[in-house]
């Protein structure tokens, strides 16, 4: 069950993936299972609280996550209340027999009876983390930091459904032949605010089993981490090193927007590097233990492993794999990186430091820190879009990712 395999570990998306890879007959199916499957990820703290109003302790794990799925349809989807009863009841007479079956059918009903009359806590974060599904510790932070109604706006717009943006390869394709290719899968296509090669489309499917990923006419890349590939900006000839390249997303949109560019890309994971085109130098290497000898860089991009609570859209499961301890932790690996970038920057060579993250522990106080010891000077990192020192986005503000970037001048 995919619940399960996220529930021990495993990653959404991925999970997903493997369950249609080995059962190609159900692809149609697929919408609707990653609709639960999500949903039940998102939400599962709610739907524990409902449960824990329903039954007593003490519910083995297979049938409590059986029963959040029967929940979530119920009070998230527009599906027959009674309707969703009956099948989850058939489902589990079937795999666990009558006595779970009329366990099933008990606990669902009474859900439906009684859902409207739930009282939630009267403290504002045991409130806010029950109603909107969060752990407390983040609601409680967030509350702190933004006030009541922001960090409640907050919590609600990363429980939204993602939106997906691209990128369109200007040397294969422009912006409109993209669109029109793209509207032509049945998918509904807008152009960025903010960048002339971005789209943004409502849903992934048609888009992968199309040729256009595959091709490398788009790509995909949320709008937030495009700009942050944008904030290199190296000149003609430059070296470029992708210190935290992944699979390359960012070293490839550097390549393309700055094709006289020299771009070295370096991740731990050599399995992810094997994405990146042949064509670019690839590194497997860590940027704490350089490879690289000292002061030969132009320009670097550190794209910083982080605790990824801007993408929760995206990833749900992150939420309840994070504790409050783990943003300093990263904080500190974080500035240690930038420390160890500085070495292989040549004098008055840039530093583009990019998280997708807007905690202060990761973004603004790890770049204080470093200008703070001397080491780097802030610079603009998007004139005309972003601030003086650096950029945020804070998602319910900008209904992108959660990311920060800063551009630093070697001092």
């Amino acid at each position: 069950m995919i619940i399960k395999e996220v529930e021990e570990g495993g990653l959404l998306d991925e999970a997903i993936d493997r369950r249609f890879s080995s059962a190609a007959p159900l692809a149609s199916y697929k919408p609707l299972i990653y609709e639960i499957a999500s949903g039940v990820i998102r939400w599962k703290l709610y739907l524990d609280w409902v449960l824990s109003r329903l039954a007593r302790e003490g519910v083995k794990k297979d049938v409590r996550r059986l029963l959040w799925m029967g929940l979530y349809q119920i009070f998230f989807m527009k599906k027959g209340a009674y309707h969703v009863v009956n099948e989850t009841v058939e489902y589990a007479k079937a795999e666990k027999g009558p006595g779970v079956a009329n366990f099933v059918n008990a606990v669902l009903r009474r859900a439906i009876r009684e859902k409207e009359g739930m009282v939630l806590p009267a403290d504002p974060a045991a409130r806010l983390s029950i109603a909107y599904s969060f752990p407390e510790w983040l609601a409680a932070r967030w509350i702190g930091r933004f006030g009541t109604d922001a960090g409640r706006d907050l919590l609600a717009t990363l429980n939204k459904s993602p939106s997906f943006a691209l990128r369109v390869n200007p040397g294969k394709v422009t912006r409109d032949e993209a669109i029109s290719m793209i509207a032509g899968l049945g998918l509904k296509v807008e152009k960025s605010r903010l960048l002339p090669l971005a789209l943004c489309v409502d849903r992934l499917g048609p888009l992968v089993a199309s040729r256009l990923l595959d091709d490398r006419l788009v790509y995909v890349q949320d709008e937030a981490s495009q700009l942050a590939g944008l904030a290199v900006a190296p000149g003609p000839g430059d070296l470029v090193l992708d210190a935290c390249a992944g699979q390359g997303t960012k070293t490839e949109q550097i390549r393309e927007a700055w094709p006289e560019t020299r771009v070295a890309a370096m991740d731990i994971d050599g399995g992810k590097l094997r994405s990146i085109a042949a064509t670019a130098c690839r590194v497997r290497g860590d940027i704490l233990r350089n490879p690289f000898k000292k002061g030969g860089f132009d320009s670097i991009l550190v794209d910083a492993p982080c605790s990824s609570l801007g993408i929760i859209r995206k990833h749900p499961e992150i939420k309840w794999r994070r504790a409050e301890s783990d943003i300093a932790a990263f904080g500190a690996v974080q500035a240690e990186m930038l420390r160890s970038a500085h070495g292989l920057l040549k004098e008055g060579g840039r530093l583009v430091y990019s998280v997708c993250s807007f905690e202060p522990e990761e973004t603004t106080d790890v770049m204080e820190k470093l200008t703070g010891e001397g080491l780097f000077t802030p610079e603009p990192p998007l004139p005309g879009i972003g601030g003086d020192r650096y950029f945020i986005s804070l998602p319910h503000v900008s209904g992108m990712d959660g990311f920060f970037i800063a551009r630093l001048k070697k001092a």
